[in-house]
């Protein structure tokens, strides 16, 4: 969000790049994202150098509030719920999921109990390095779905399959809640988008990782319709 220029901006409160990225603890890169998502305004100086608001960038890096994290925390119970569902249900004891054993189900709960933990971190941080360090576990809980995936062996494409399992009621009970809880909606919309950029580092850390083993295949015990 393009912001209109101070009328007599100082040093203290406006400041370059370098120092809004060291007050929120998140890098360049992730800060012109939020300014092109509007989440954080931004005025450019005659020469053309961006400018972000003191009072703003605090505001941010403040904890959240009791209140604040109620829809959060509500919504990690949902989530709870569905995913305890969703362990009893046909789709994952079909094709392949129903060929691992139960010490590897627990391998993928463990990593997706990860997942829901710094999943709650990152909506609502304690602080404001709380949300780029549950980023970083975000990748790394997804770069350990795929060395489980070659322990086993499947492929990363599997193990992709797996992990959209898992995403999927995610997406759904925000769409629902935002459907249901109008005065809520547009923080249940930011916590969405949010989610999803949380859950696609989780992705990203799967497809990160290199050498993918072979497939298993109908000699291997898979079962395919």
């Amino acid at each position: 969000m393009i912001a209109s220029p101070p009328a007599s901006p100082t040093e203290t409160d406006w400041v370059p790049i370098g120092r809004a990225c060291q007050l929120l603890g998140v890098k360049p890169a992730t800060l012109r994202q939020w300014t092109a998502e509007g989440r954080v305004r931004v005025y450019r100086t005659p020469g053309g150098h961006r400018r972000f608001s003191t009072a703003e960038l605090t505001a941010m890096s403040a904890p959240q509030t009791a209140a604040e994290n109620e829809p959060v925390a509500a919504l990690i119970d949902r989530l709870r719920t569905r995913y305890r569902d969703l362990a009893g249900s046909h789709a994952v004891h079909e094709g392949w999921l129903g060929d691992l054993s139960p010490a590897t189900r627990a391998r993928f709960h463990e990593l997706g109990d990860g997942v829901l933990e710094n999943l709650r971190s990152y909506l609502a941080p304690s602080s404001h390095r709380a949300r780029p360090r549950s980023l970083a576990m975000a990748r790394q809980l997804g770069q350990g779905y795929a060395q489980l995936a070659q322990e086993l062996p499947i492929s990363i494409g599997q193990a992709v399959e797996a992990y959209l399992l898992f995403r999927r009621p995610l997406l759904d009970v925000l769409s629902r809640a935002i459907s249901h809880e109008p005065q809520t909606r547009s923080q249940l919309a930011r916590l969405m988008r949010d989610a999803e950029r949380f859950m696609d580092e989780v992705l990203g850390g799967i497809t990160s990782v290199d050498g993918g083993p072979t497939p298993r295949t109908e000699a291997s015990g898979a079962h395919h319709d």
